[in-house]
């Protein structure tokens, strides 16, 4: 489809062949760790060399891979309806999963996340407009560890209706609990796989290294018939060589490591290209997810997920510090600009700071207004018999010189021709703290949509539904 949408490609042809020759290489002569006697035999019968742990896989397995699967583009609602399709030229934004910890929205002190949070901060990505899928924000700590990715795929399901991404899964037991409950809002098992409310990331653990519990979870993902996202996330000079090309090419042989894997459990699996580098601080060994690799990875992965004919998941809304620090805007707006001008497809990490490990309301909202900005820019501008308006400047030039009432001004105006901030009509503060006040103002926000917004029930029938399986897998899992 047509699009104004500005670009900008870090690698060229050339460059992106390098990459995936040195990604097929790393397969062939050094393979994978794999864990998983089903996978290995798997594997050995379509013709990778099992050597010592190691799984050596071929060039021709990981084309014949390709063609065995379907990319994952078009996403769908909670009821099954259609909420968009990759590759229209648009950018799509999902928050980020798993912080332990949260800034407390009635004071913005630092505590432990719980279920609750889970569903008051679902409730508030689905109304932030700019939000289009969403997963759990928050690992939450009041739920025992064999629960924790069904309860909270459970909490995030029953309050909101947009497209939903579980839980990130690391135990294939998980899977079938979390698979009932979309099917169960989908209305049955062959409209959840016609049109599939949700899907499921595994992270293979770099470097090149799938366990048995990855590579069982990627299995039972592939074969419930559930879009399986690949989401390794190696960090430049720890699990990854620090300079970017070699870590992009470790990075797509582990994507293409996955695929491998699931095309062969599930002929036909639905697979979406994920990234996740990050950078290693090399003065504490600690992951900097602020550092401006992270935005300029994601805008690599885009182009070698576009040759596959894939859309791209990228963290794009990523800073190592506090909401407080002035750093803050400048690193989130740095890391998901980048790879919004590259063509990435879909932009994560809304709603969380600190690398990952806190989250909150506030930081959802401002987050919200960064994306309109980012979405505005991207635009570019349009040029046209109506946007010169050339009829309207000759008149209004040669009368009053004032374009203020003017039809076409209000007409573009509610078109967004100009950016307007949705934050600054909650800044009630007068203390010339203009830190203070945005994020007070954000706070504020937040606070007046939980209030006021109800997201869209689920039919009493599949709540019920829904809790039943939420019952059974506490027997289940921690009872057995």
């Amino acid at each position: 489809m047509a699009t104004n949408r500005l670009g900008i490609e870090f690698l060229t042809e050339i460059d992106l062949e390098q990459i995936e020759e040195t990604s097929y290489r790393l397969l062939e002569e050094v393979g994978i760790l794999l864990d998983h006697k089903e996978a290995t035999e798997m594997l050995d019968g379509i013709g990778c060399q099992i050597k010592g742990g190691r799984v050596r896989i071929p060039r021709q397995a990981v084309e014949s891979a390709l063609k065995n699967l379907h990319p994952h583009k078009q996403i769908y609602n909670r009821d099954g309806s259609m909420a968009f399709q990759f590759g229209d030229g648009k950018l799509r934004f999902h928050n980020g999963g798993g912080p332990p910890f949260i800034y407390d929205l009635e004071n913005g002190e630092r505590r432990s996340a719980i279920l609750s949070d889970i569903v008051d901060i679902t409730r508030l990505l689905d109304f932030l407009p700019h939000v289009d899928v969403i997963t759990p924000l928050f690992g939450p700590q009041d739920v025992p560890d064999e629960m924790l990715a069904v309860a909270s795929t459970h909490a995030m399901l029953s309050n909101t209706d947009k497209p939903i991404s579980s839980a990130a899964i690391e135990k294939a037991e998980h899977v079938p609990y979390i698979v009932e409950m979309a099917v169960a809002c989908s209305g049955g098992i062959e409209a959840f796989k016609k049109h599939p409310c949700m899907s499921i990331s595994v992270s293979p653990i770099s470097p090149l290294n799938f366990s048995h519990e990855v590579t069982a979870a990627i299995i039972a993902i592939a074969k419930a018939g559930t879009p399986f996202h690949s989401l390794p996330a190696p960090s430049l000079g720890g699990t990854a060589p620090i300079t970017m090309a070699a870590a992009l090419a470790q990075q797509h042989a582990e994507v293409l490591a996955s695929f491998v894997i699931a095309a062969t459990a599930q002929p036909g699996a639905l697979v979406s290209y994920c990234s996740r580098i990050n950078p290693l601080d090399m003065r504490t060994a600690v992951s900097n997810w602020g550092g401006p690799e992270v935005g300029i990875s994601g805008a690599c992965a885009a182009q070698l997920a576009h040759r596959l004919g894939m859309a791209c998941d990228s963290y794009g809304f990523s800073s190592n510090v506090s909401i407080t620090d002035i750093q803050f805007a400048q690193k989130r707006f740095t890391n998901a600009f980048i790879p919004a001008l590259a063509g990435v497809d879909i932009l994560s990490g809304l709603g969380s700071a600190e690398s990952g490990m806190v989250g909150a309301h506030e930081i959802a909202v401002l987050d919200n207004e960064l994306i309109g900005q980012i979405k505005h820019i991207i635009e570019g501008v349009k040029v046209n018999e109506e946007t010169l308006a050339f009829d309207l400047m000759k008149d209004v030039i040669t009368n009053d010189q004032i374009f203020l009432a003017e039809e076409h001004t209000i007409k573009y105006m509610r078109l967004s021709a100009i950016w307007m901030s949705k934050i600054d009509q909650w800044n009630h503060t007068e203390d010339g703290d203009s830190r203070e006040s945005v994020l007070t103002g954000a706070r504020a926000q937040a606070r007046d949509i939980l209030n006021t917004h109800n997201p869209k029930p689920l039919a009493e029938d599949i709540q019920d539904e829904l809790d039943e399986i939420l019952e059974r897998a506490s027997r289940e899992l921690i009872h057995a």
